[in-house]
């Protein structure tokens, strides 16, 4: 981990929290054959085609339960449309609209043969999913691409798509405290306390952003550190009342210090999601540059230059 991320304020984690654009171990890339078959679902959707996705692929796949699989289809002009008037100076409606993108394209298939919803993707695996989506939606063209310089000197666009993301690395220390069967960190403390870590979904993060938004109507300041640690302690966990949170927060305010320090440094460890773009240069180089939006938030899913691309002379 570098010192920029082990140095992130709490207010940072806020502002992580509410704009989900944080971009921050796994190498697989879309496999072919899934590619290949749609899955034809029996819901309300059956009409649409659905492509498997392999979890292994996400950010946070091992935190899944072993066997879930994810169903993807492409957006529809309407979600476009919905999508499409995103405020790209408001953190709180691009994490929305993305999220609706999610609830209409992704379904989660568990082993036993229940279907799960958005809310129970993991918040880190957000930005990786809504660009599959849009790498699914656009396969004739229009793709998306950032320019950055190789080092030899030539100009290279990298496209925003899964093959050419790199994923933060989860720190070593934790490793051996990953438990497969619950898809979480388990530690015990030298205070004699035992505490379960996991990535938080995102119907967690939903229900602690309505709870931020809240108390900041309510002119109240919300407790940051709570906001920053609380949120991985719930594994299992979809949702929660606001009297929930409450209740949470005076345990929190409760905790001992050594718990509280532990917790502290364990969640500060916890970098998941995309954390950079790569592509190889002609020259034979690999040339690294931060993941951004180009044309900002908005311009995932609309063509930047629909008018030029378009209009008949």
């Amino acid at each position: 981990m570098s010192n920029k991320e082990q140095e992130m304020s709490e207010e940072d984690y806020l502002k992580r929290h509410l704009n989900d654009l944080e971009v921050g171990k796994n190498q697989n890339n879309f496999n072919d054959n899934t590619t290949q078959k749609p899955v034809v679902e029996g819901t309300k959707v059956s009409d649409l085609q659905y492509f498997n996705f392999d979890i292994r692929e996400l950010p946070c796949g091992q935190f899944y339960p072993t066997g879930t699989l994810f169903m993807v289809r492409p957006a529809q002009v309407k979600e476009i449309q919905a999508y499409s008037m995103v405020d790209d100076n408001n953190f709180y409606d691009i994490v929305e609209k993305m999220n609706d993108i999610l609830q209409s394209c992704v379904r989660v298939k568990y082993s036993d043969g229940k279907i799960g919803s958005y809310l129970d993707i993991k918040d880190q695996d957000r930005l990786f999913l809504v660009f599959l989506i849009r790498e699914l939606t656009f396969q004739a063209g229009n793709s998306l691409s950032v320019n950055t310089k190789c080092g030899c000197g030539e100009e290279v666009a990298i496209e925003l798509s899964k093959d050419n993301f790199v994923f933060h690395d989860i720190d070593v220390k934790l490793e051996k405290f990953y438990n497969r069967n619950s898809g979480s960190y388990n530690f015990k403390t030298v205070n004699g306390k035992s505490f379960e870590l996991t990535p938080p979904n995102i119907g967690l993060q939903k229900a602690f952003t309505e709870y931020i938004m809240k108390e900041n109507n309510d002119k109240r300041n919300p407790n940051l550190a709570f906001l920053k640690i609380i949120p991985f302690m719930m594994n299992g966990r979809t949702s929660i009342t606001y009297e929930g949170i409450k209740s949470k927060v005076k345990e929190f305010e409760e905790m001992d210090d050594i718990s509280f320090q532990f917790l502290n440094a364990a969640v500060g460890k916890m970098t998941f999601g995309i954390k950079e773009l790569k592509k190889m240069c002609p020259c034979g180089e690999e040339v690294h540059t931060d993941m951004q939006f180009p044309n900002g938030a908005s311009g995932i899913f609309v063509i930047h230059d629909a008018f030029e691309a378009y209009i008949k002379e």
